[in-house]
């Protein structure tokens, strides 16, 4: 690394500033950046677990990804303390997203006409051994021997299954080799690796958290206008404003469901009307996930439902919920709840307080009009109550008021194939669950029908 020794310019300057890509022209280390280094290096005291683990949480195009690339290339030749050691580069799980980090690893060099010939996920500089791994194929990383530095890279989309043994292989090498390690992520969606680690109580997190949203980039990687651009966009509060609501998905489309919601906060004044039909859909949840409530009522003369109840249970018991249901129908009229059946314990449980019989294996023994607790068969029906729910939106007829954020941020990020729901793109299902359940009633149908 002879070609590196330029007097005492600093290795940023050695290599060349970055590039914009928007402007062409370089970019010096911002505020924020030299944060983040600080941090990096900041030690409290040798028995703080906090040390050397930085996790950051950002909004796009705030060039840190960058930044951390070449921190790895500096501590590779500053000196060769990390000679015969390995540093380590974790990506979702996709090769192409392993191989492009080391491609830019090795185009920084290629400033000073120095030219790296590895494998594609592999980059040897100064007797230190870079290598990235997607986070789905992480058998030889696991067998390591020195890791000095991993950096995991847009870890809050590793996928669900991957979460646990990406960190508990990152974190097992805290005692073996004391690595750096920096995590570095826009968010995506609730209840992955970015906000398990945001929720950790301060006393029991072993990183420094860090959080920069779109405003420490004004001025500096984007201006004012780019942002009022781009709040324009759906997906702005989790691109730029370090919100969890994950990626815009393909069923609904951004302009029907805005006016869902236009409808929603159109009515969400009026008083329930006794006089019409009502429909509940209850998705029991119950140990893999949260349990919703949503209540719909159709409004004749504007041919819409307007959901007018909404409720998320988070480990509460069954009995709790059914309490509810039946508390529900004792005051709205004309009340038919529509109820995943799977869980037939609750099902059950339920059409116990409204003394209906506890014979509903079959369609005929839970007719709509005899009964006001109605199983419904998910597994067989949940394409095609994903296609009425689709049908109800697309048409203008399904009112939501905003303060249903769940459900709004369920109906945005609706992933499907053929109407089979992704529930690993979709935020907040359990939401979407309900819903379609409640559009799963003959009147639905018929709502349907009369548009056709």
């Amino acid at each position: 690394m002879s070609k590196l020794d330029k007097g005492n310019c600093c290795f940023n300057h050695i290599v060349g500033l970055p590039v914009s890509e928007k402007t062409g022209l370089t970019n010096p280390l911002f505020d924020y950046q030299k944060i983040i280094v600080d941090k990096i290096f900041f030690l409290e005291d040798d028995k703080d677990p906090k040390n050397r683990h930085v996790w950051v949480k950002k909004a796009t195009g705030l060039g840190i990804t960058e930044l951390i690339l070449r921190l790895m290339l500096w501590l590779c030749v500053r000196d060769n303390r990390y000679r015969n050691s390995q540093m380590c580069i974790i990506t979702g799980p996709s090769i192409d997203i392993a191989t492009g980090l080391i491609e830019r690893m090795k185009r920084i060099f290629e400033n000073v006409n120095i030219f790296i010939e590895n494998k594609e996920t592999v980059l040897e500089v100064n007797g230190v051994m870079i290598k990235a791994f997607p986070s789905n194929h992480l058998s030889t990383y696991r067998g390591l021997t020195s890791p000095r530095f991993i950096f995991l890279d847009e870890g809050d989309y590793f996928k669900k299954n991957d979460i646990d043994e990406v960190r508990d292989t990152t974190e097992r090498y805290i005692a073996k080799s004391k690595p750096y390690i920096v995590m570095v992520s826009t968010p995506n969606k609730p209840d992955l690796l970015f906000q398990m680690i945001e929720k950790e109580p301060e006393d029991k997190c072993i990183y420094r958290r860090l959080f920069f949203n779109y405003q420490w980039g004004v001025g500096k990687m984007f201006s004012q206008q780019e942002i009022d651009m781009q709040r324009i966009s759906p997906s702005f509060d989790r691109e730029y404003d370090l919100k969890y609501t994950g990626k815009i998905g393909n069923v609904f489309s951004t302009k029907d469901i805005d006016f869902a919601i236009e409808l929603g906060e159109l009515h969400k004044g009026e008083e329930i009307n006794q006089f019409t039909l009502h429909f509940g859909g209850v998705d029991p949840g119950f140990g893999s996930s949260k349990a919703t409530l949503y209540i719909g009522e159709f409004d004749m003369e504007n041919q819409i439902i307007r959901i007018i109840v909404g409720r998320e249970y988070d480990h509460e018991v069954p009995s709790k919920i059914a309490d509810d249901i039946f508390e529900y129908h004792t005051k709205i009229n004309n009340l038919k709840w529509f109820i995943d059946g799977s869980n037939r314990g609750f099902i059950n449980e339920v059409k116990v307080k409204f003394g209906e019989s506890l014979r509903w294996e079959k369609a005929k023994d839970v007719s709509i009009q005899s009964y006001n607790i109605i199983p419904v068969n998910f597994s067989t029906e949940h394409r095609q109550m994903l296609y009425k729910t689709f049908n109800l939106i697309s048409k203008g007829m399904i009112a939501i008021p905003k303060e249903y954020d769940h459900l709004i941020t369920a109906l945005r990020t609706a992933t499907a194939t053929d109407f089979d729901l992704d529930k690993e793109d979709t935020v907040d299902d359990d939401h979407l669950d309900s819903l379609r359940l409640l559009v799963s009633s003959d009147r639905a149908i018929k709502i349907q029908e009369d548009v056709r």
